[in-house]
């Protein structure tokens, strides 16, 4: 449980017995520009074998640790996804830490697939409101205020810890085949500083990630 909210943070590691199926998978994947989304990078498909290999395995304990009914449907989407822009070319939003969406019901599955990088995610307090999550009433006041601290400062570098209104309450190293799962309405963010920000998925900053959604 992390911050004052004590929001869930799930982290698996060693998740799968062959990741490296996962890597050459996206090696041999073209990737491309995701429309509506500030991602800064490439997304692709994961292997149709993906979700079903993992849900009904993390089932239980996603249950146990977020609350979930057994009888509960999951609408699960999942995609590759490589970090590939360095910070002068990221717009400010893309240089503060986000929220996914509003709704607590829903879940962030991050699967670290790269070897040797820097960085990881970090979770994050506004200062100014205290809001370690963004709800659906909080959503506009949320906004109106990160509108008006980003005509005020000038970032310079990528979301971290030094990121101007923001305190970093906590961070997850990105190991090769760590997952961490929680509600995708934290504030958080990727980590980029040191990370090898590369268009080959072999070497650059890998993660298959996944949005969970609780019906």
């Amino acid at each position: 449980r992390i911050g004052n909210e004590q929001q869930t943070l799930l982290i698996i590691d060693d998740v799968l017995l062959n990741p490296e199926v996962l890597v050459e998978a996206a090696a041999s994947t073209p990737f491309v520009s995701p429309e509506g989304t500030y991602y800064p990078g490439g997304n692709a498909p994961l292997p149709a074998g993906y979700l079903p290999v993992l849900m009904p395995i993390l089932r239980p304990t996603l249950d146990r640790a977020f609350g979930i009914a057994s009888s509960a449907h999951l609408n699960v989407t999942s995609f590759f996804a490589l970090a590939t822009l360095t910070a002068d070319a990221m717009q400010p939003l893309q240089k503060i830490p986000h929220y996914d969406q509003t709704d607590p019901d829903c879940l962030a599955f991050v699967h670290y697939l790269g070897r040797n990088q820097s960085g990881g995610t970090g979770f994050f307090r506004h200062m100014a409101t205290g809001y370690e999550s963004i709800t659906a009433d909080r959503r506009d006041d949320y906004r109106q205020r990160i509108t008006a601290e980003l005509e005020s400062v000038n970032l310079t570098g990528f979301a971290g810890p030094d990121t101007p209104n923001y305190e970093m309450i906590d961070a997850v190293e990105p190991q090769f085949n760590r997952l961490i799962i929680y509600r995708s309405h934290v504030l958080h963010c990727a980590l980029f500083e040191g990370a090898t920000l590369s268009a080959d998925p072999r070497i650059g900053r890998l993660t298959a990630n996944t949005f969970c959604h609780v019906i």
